[in-house]
């Protein structure tokens, strides 16, 4: 995971799309309201109107397009990424997400979900369906997929109302689009997603979480990040083999374009970019003759 700037896809928006977002907001309005004053008419359940009113008009063909309709501008922001495993993985499908589910969610039956933002673009992750789809993969006993969950911080508010502040709450679920929050995740030479901070912290613990309900450890991503370790332990050790050699031009051709190659996998662009950049700082110190010796022209690259 890298930090996404969300307000890249607000530039972004199409001709007239903030319009039909307004305009669907306020026809979902409307018709829940209606729900509501039938149901208050008849003596009916109240909540079940307006849960079924909300279900109804969140499924209207016409409506779903309206965020559908921002899947080609949210991809092009990372370069086709999926915003939490930064797999560019062609046959795995990705679309708009909604960071808080627009529906219902999870674990808290009363809530109506936050369907006031289903339309607004601030609330939009562009993700695989692996990351999003609850989804169990028992060969290698692992399951994930964020469905409609969005955990808070236990016992702190939780925005319930369309009048509610919802920058009040405290999600656990790491965001993509808050600067520095991608740093709470690392990886382990084995392609392994683990927490940056030490147990028994907030970070930890919110880590974790994301890694399970993102479903990062699902065994695809690790195995490519494995794969990607081994390339970039590969291309350090083959840099620092020419290094006593760089005033032979040719050699030193050969250096800058692995060089290159280093820098490329890095960039935040770049696939599982979060990764390499974990796996070159780990080659930073290397063991020789059971001491600790620090790259030093690594870690300068690196800063």
């Amino acid at each position: 995971m890298r930090y996404v700037d969300i307000d890249e896809l607000g530039l972004k928006l199409p001709v007239g799309w903030q319009q039909r977002a307004t305009d669907a907001l306020n026809e979902l309005r409307t018709e829940i309201n209606k729900a509501e004053q039938a149901a208050i008419a008849s003596g009916a359940d109240v909540a079940a109107a307006r849960k079924k009113a909300i279900s109804e008009g969140l499924n209207k063909p016409a409506r779903m397009t309206v965020w559908q309709d921002l899947n080609v501008c949210a991809s092009e922001i990372m370069k086709e990424k999926c915003w939490y495993s930064e797999s560019k993985n062609p046959t795995a499908d990705k679309n708009v997400d909604h960071f808080r589910p627009k529906n219902r969610v999870d674990g808290d039956s009363l809530h109506e979900g936050y369907w006031w933002l289903a339309f607004d673009w601030k609330n939009y992750r562009y993700v695989s369906q692996w990351c999003n789809q609850r989804r169990v993969d028992k060969k290698n006993a692992t399951k994930g997929g964020k469905g409609d969950q969005f955990p808070l911080t236990p016992g702190k508010f939780r925005a319930r109302l369309e009048a509610d502040n919802q920058y009040l709450e405290e999600p656990l679920l790491i965001d993509p689009t808050v600067p520095d929050e991608w740093k709470l995740l690392s990886f382990r030479q084995d392609g392994h997603p683990i927490p940056s901070h030490p147990k028994g912290t907030l970070e930890y613990d919110r880590a974790l979480l994301s890694i399970d309900v993102y479903h990062l450890h699902c065994f695809e991503l690790v195995n490519e990040r494995k794969t990607l370790a081994a390339q970039v332990k590969r291309i350090v050790e083959s840099m620092e083999s020419l290094r006593p050699s760089l005033l032979d031009l040719n050699i030193r051709k050969v250096f800058l374009e692995q060089q290159k190659e280093l820098l490329r996998a890095i960039k935040p662009e770049a696939e599982y970019s979060a990764a390499a950049l974990a796996y070159a700082k780990a080659e930073i110190y290397k063991l020789t003759a059971g001491q600790q010796v620090k790259r030093e022209w690594l870690a300068e690259m690196l800063s």
